[in-house]
């Protein structure tokens, strides 16, 4: 594997290489400092992975990401130092511009910590070069709702909806938010959204998400689910719905914030009212969850395979039928909007039981 590491940090590049070069199967090329330089040695050496800072000299790392995906796509994993430029989340930029993953960068800690971050970086190294990338222009595109391949109509059969709920991790950021700035602003109905995330990222990834008109929070616990708001669960604990209010809980697996334990609550709270969404991403953390969904009669979308990242959790939730409905990026944009027209707000059920 041929990977590229573009950073401009001395110690940092010093701690990766000695990581990487480690790796037999892993060929390491001569690290590069700026984004345009990132740029070239992309279109030279054609490497499996980018291993890609933020904060350059020259061209800035997200400026670079759009650049490469636009002449050269290959995979790019940003490294992330969370504190940037007030005002500007350029992390989740990059995510829009075409990067695949975000990694945090490594910290002052003792020998867990080390050993910690070397097993996240090999694991998500080995991982993303095998990653699905798509070209883009050089200004991240929307979703185009005319591509849609079915009529709108077929997809949503008339049904309103009381609850939203997005589940996602690897390449899904980009794609909620494209679905978010479809809905109308206030949504009529409140959505919830678990997206497996590092610690530290979870406000950015929501103050980010506020810029497509709608109230964005990272929820803490105890909220009311009412129309008009994007509750983002926290990165360290699961979001689960309990009696029409918002709760938090320890997290009960590897994958944090549990997309299933969500979707399990959704259902046993809204039934038929909710509709649940599972994006691209690794594992198969909300096949379950989307599962019970689609038992307790709720509309349940999985993401189509072909337009994944990573097409892990939405394959294993389509292997076991948990999916009414199959859908491409464009449908389910479409899927949004025709359900925004037929919902009018809807209060959570007052003796905390779905309708279906």
């Amino acid at each position: 594997m041929k990977l590229l590491l573009v950073e401009d940090s001395r110690s940092v590049a010093a701690f990766l290489e000695q990581i990487l070069r480690r790796e037999p199967d892993i060929e390491l090329l001569p690290q590069v400092t700026d984004g345009r330089d990132a740029v070239a040695a992309v279109r030279r050496w054609n490497p499996q992975l980018v291993l890609m800072d933020l904060v350059l000299p020259g061209m800035d790392g997200v400026d670079a990401i759009a650049e490469i995906m636009a002449t050269a796509p290959c995979p790019i994993v940003v490294l992330s130092g969370q504190l940037d430029t007030p005002g500007r989340d350029r992390t989740f930029e990059s995510l829009r511009a075409g990067a695949v993953d975000v990694l945090a960068k490594p910290t002052a800690g003792g020998l867990d910590a080390v050993k910690e971050f070397r097993e996240r970086l090999l694991r998500t190294v080995r991982v993303m070069a095998h990653a699905r990338v798509v070209g883009r222009r050089r200004t991240p595109p929307s979703i185009p709702v005319t591509q849609v391949a079915r009529p709108v109509s077929s997809l949503s059969e008339g049904k309103s909806c009381a609850l939203l709920a997005i589940g996602g991790s690897t390449g899904a950021p980009p794609l909620v938010y494209e679905l978010l700035r479809a809905l109308p602003s206030p949504a009529p109905f409140p959505v919830v959204v678990a997206q497996h995330i590092i610690r530290g990222f979870e406000p950015s990834f929501a103050r980010w998400l506020g810029g497509t008109g709608h109230r964005t929070v990272v929820a803490m616990g105890g909220e009311w689910l009412g129309p008009g708001s994007v509750f983002v669960s926290p990165a360290d604990r699961d979001l689960v719905v309990r009696g029409g209010r918002l709760q938090t809980q320890p997290a009960r697996g590897v994958a944090v914030p549990s997309v299933d334990a969500l979707f399990e609550s959704v259902a046993g709270f809204h039934g038929s009212r909710a509709v649940g969404l599972l994006l691209t991403g690794m594992g198969e953390d909300g096949a379950k969850g989307l599962l019970a969904m689609h038992r307790a009669g709720a509309l349940t979308v999985a993401q189509d395979g072909a337009s994944c990242v990573v097409d892990g959790m939405p394959g294993a939730a389509r292997a076991m039928g948990a999916a009414s409905q199959i859908l491409t990026p464009s449908e389910m944009t479409a899927l949004l909007i025709s359900l925004a027209r037929s919902s009018a707000p809807f209060p959570p059920s007052p003796s905390g039981r779905g309708s279906g």
